[in-house]
């Protein structure tokens, strides 16, 4: 694993899943802090499971197959919040 990015980017990515038994392919987006596939795969679950609600809805299918395949584009959004001050921003240093 690939340790994740302090920046947030948003991705266009391939995906592919399984439809009348045949795989699908598409271009979709996410918005991750993962660089490749694998990562995302493994470790954003809010993504994979809005690309599963996107592709399957609520039919009742055993196997909700999403696999994704490559990174077509980054573009970055921003950083995340950097959380390392314990006291916060309106402490005053006391």
């Amino acid at each position: 694993m690939t340790s994740p990015s302090k920046k947030i980017l948003y991705h266009t990515i391939k995906v592919s899943y399984l439809r009348h038994k045949r795989e699908v392919f598409s271009e979709e987006w996410a918005v991750t802090r993962q660089r490749n596939p694998e990562d995302i795969m493994m470790y954003d679950d809010h993504t994979m499971q809005r690309l599963r609600r996107k592709f399957y809805g609520n039919r009742k299918v055993k196997n909700k197959k999403v696999t994704i395949h490559e990174i077509l584009d980054t573009v970055v959004l921003g950083r995340e919040n950097n959380r390392d001050d314990k006291r916060g921003p309106d402490s005053g240093g006391l």
